[in-house]
């Protein structure tokens, strides 16, 4: 698996996500922000293996 570093869009706080898949390809994801208390679009910043 591979963790993802996403970049909310509205407030800017970064969170990992853990997947199996490429997300560079999809570019932006649609997640909660626990920060916002709400769903907002995080950018993908970087990935560690």
């Amino acid at each position: 698996m591979t963790v993802w570093i996403l970049k909310c869009r509205d407030c800017g706080s970064e969170k990992e996500i853990d997947l199996g898949f490429n997300l560079y390809k999809i570019g932006r994801i649609y997640i909660y922000c626990e920060k916002c208390r709400k769903n907002t679009f995080h950018d993908v910043i970087k990935y560690l293996d």
